[in-house]
């Protein structure tokens, strides 16, 4: 039994929950020409794509914000192996080629009735949901049959659905004149979870004819241009930690962060005993050898994994 998308259910950016304001953010921030210019990278994508549940807009403000701080020292940041500078510095039209494609799947979505599906399939799962759980704390349901009929965190609507129909079904007789879901209720969520499913069918997975958007498509889409955002701002972010160290969230703040990050960092003891003045008579020390910056930062390197794909 396929899932449902990726981000079709939780969160105040999931695809089936884009309020106004949302969708005019992504309007303000959305390039086509960002789109069309990532779109041949992000379908050559390999590896585990991950799903975009995210703020976009947010990551787009970030990734600006991260950049103009990596690029302010440009010339140092192109000695470091395996960087493309040109790339750190498309990054921030790569967020608006997301937002292009997020605004795709919500355009798609308005277009199909799956809007109105998922909506009536939310209201029936949680009628469900509740009557099961109810009728387990009065020992008609066990915890277990309730457990095993929906899927942990919420996620699968269509899986939720046609589980609880399996419960219910199983338990009508015991359940008739105790519950207040009818045989009308079962049957309506069997029906609305079979329609969504054939919406979100796959290329090439048997589907009803008709004009339903390929959202499939669309969503994968979407997630593999978050999943190139996510791995070239990673990239970013590596370079940032080369140049300013245990401040760089500062600078190159994480993609989903909302406030800078500020740091008091107590002296460690080593620390405290190199600022005190040195004792008289004795020969002071340089405050910094020759290639002291050097091993520092080759120590860093080190320490964070500077592990650069090659060009």
């Amino acid at each position: 039994m396929p899932a449902i998308l990726p981000g079709m259910a939780g969160g105040q950016h999931a695809t089936a929950g884009l309020g106004p304001d949302d969708i005019a953010e992504l309007e303000a921030l959305g390039s086509e020409p960002g789109y069309d210019a990532f779109l041949a990278p992000a379908r050559a994508l390999e590896g585990a794509v991950e799903e975009c549940r995210s703020n976009i807009a947010l990551a787009f403000h970030n990734t600006k914000r991260g950049v103009d701080s990596v690029l302010a020292r440009e010339a140092e940041v192109a000695t470091l192996p395996g960087v493309n500078v040109a790339e750190l510095r498309d990054l921030p039209l790569l967020a608006q080629g997301l937002a292009f494609a997020a605004l795709r799947v919500q355009r798609d979505m308005r277009a199909s009735s799956f809007g109105s599906l998922f909506d009536r399939a939310q209201q029936l799962r949680r009628k469900l949901l509740k009557t099961a759980e109810a009728l387990a704390e009065a020992s008609f349901l066990t915890a277990g049959d309730v457990s095993a009929a929906h899927g942990e965190g919420h996620r699968d609507v269509v899986g939720d659905c046609l589980g609880l129909v399996t419960l219910f079904r199983q338990h009508e007789a015991k359940l008739a004149g105790r519950s207040p879901v009818t045989p009308e209720d079962v049957n309506e969520v069997e029906r609305v979870a079979e329609q969504l499913r054939a919406l979100l069918a796959a290329p090439g997975e048997a589907r009803d004819t008709g004009s339903s958007p390929l959202l499939f498509e669309a969503t994968e889409t979407r997630d593999r241009f978050w999943t190139l955002l996510t791995r070239r701002h990673d990239v970013l972010w590596r370079c940032g930690a080369w140049l300013f160290g245990r401040d760089v969230d500062m600078h190159v703040p994480p993609l989903q962060a909302r406030h800078p990050l500020v740091r008091a960092v107590a002296p460690t003891s080593i620390e405290r005993a190199s600022q005190q003045a040195p004792k008289r008579g004795a020969t002071p020390m340089p405050a910094h050898a020759p290639d002291s910056n050097v091993r520092s930062k080759v120590r860093f390197m080190v320490k964070v994994g500077f592990d650069f794909p090659s060009r």
